[in-house]
């Protein structure tokens, strides 16, 4: 795990606001929640949509109680039940665990395992969505380890039911609820909140909502996908200060998702929550 990143976190994070764009916030600016309302009601399908403002509490919300398929975002609560095990157990990190994956071996798919360190698995969960790696980790932890952190977050529209990819239920806003409560580094403890989200920050898939977003903003987020869905979800720093974005797609076409998220993306960023339309610094 890059353990030095941990340490440096809480620099980068008070630096973000001087080093952003300040030229998203000039000229006349719509309104946000219009310009997310508008945005949203254009997509065919089902659609859960928050993005909450944590410096001055401004949410909006659209169908963000309607329960969907997690896929991949139910890694978020792998991971902080990971780090809920390291607290009791700090070794655990640097212990090894198999994570298999198929190869192809003489024209044919063949699993295999390999030994790995839990947090090298961790990253590849977080970094890269790697099922094998995430499988392994459940395996470790357990599912009522998993939903022990779950309940003690207080979610209860989501539910692991397996380290399969599909086949758990989360909902927009209880994924914002865990990304407010790890902006605010109240997940496990302050420490274990930071380095999850440094974590975050290093997130490899980058075509959902980040393609809103400038390419040198802080975005610290996990996507996930299976058959129909299309998702996105985390912290972003903008010029207005830390804002939480969640976007959760059912049966819409792929292209329309991913233009819906970079729209969501871009105004999340660009504009000011309504009650607070002067220039932010």
């Amino acid at each position: 795990m890059r353990r030095q990143g941990v340490s440096a976190l809480g620099l980068i994070l008070a630096l973000a606001l001087l080093v952003v764009p300040r030229s998203a916030a000039s000229g006349p600016q719509p309104d946000l929640g219009t310009a997310l309302a508008d945005a949203t009601s254009a997509l065919p399908g089902a659609v859960g949509v928050v993005v909450l403002d944590l410096q001055s509490g401004y949410a909006y919300e659209h169908d963000a109680g309607a329960s969907v398929e997690a896929a991949s975002l139910f890694k978020l609560f792998v991971m902080a039940a990971l780090y809920r095990r390291a607290q009791d157990d700090p070794s655990v990190l640097a212990a090894t665990l198999p994570v298999v994956r198929p190869r192809i071996i003489s024209d044919h798919i063949e699993f295999a395992a390999d030994l790995e360190a839990v947090s090298a698995a961790l990253e590849e969960m977080i970094d890269w969505s790697d099922n094998g790696a995430t499988f392994a980790l459940v395996e470790l932890l357990g599912i009522d380890q998993v939903n022990a952190m779950i309940a003690s977050l207080r979610l209860h529209d989501t539910v692991v039911s397996s380290g399969e990819p599909t086949g758990n239920v989360t909902s927009a806003r209880e994924v914002a609820r865990f990304f407010e409560l790890l902006a605010r580094r109240q997940i496990v403890s302050s420490d274990a909140s930071d380095a999850m989200t440094w974590l975050l920050l290093h997130q490899g898939i980058n075509d959902r909502l980040s393609r809103g977003v400038p390419t040198d903003a802080l975005f610290a987020h996990k996507t996930g996908n299976s058959a129909g869905t299309f998702h996105d979800a985390g912290i972003v720093w903008t010029p207005w200060g830390e804002r939480v974005v969640v976007v959760l797609t059912a049966g819409a076409a792929t292209s329309d998702a991913l233009a819906l998220m970079e729209q969501v993306g871009y105004w999340t960023y660009t504009l000011p929550v309504p009650e607070a339309r002067s220039e932010p610094g």
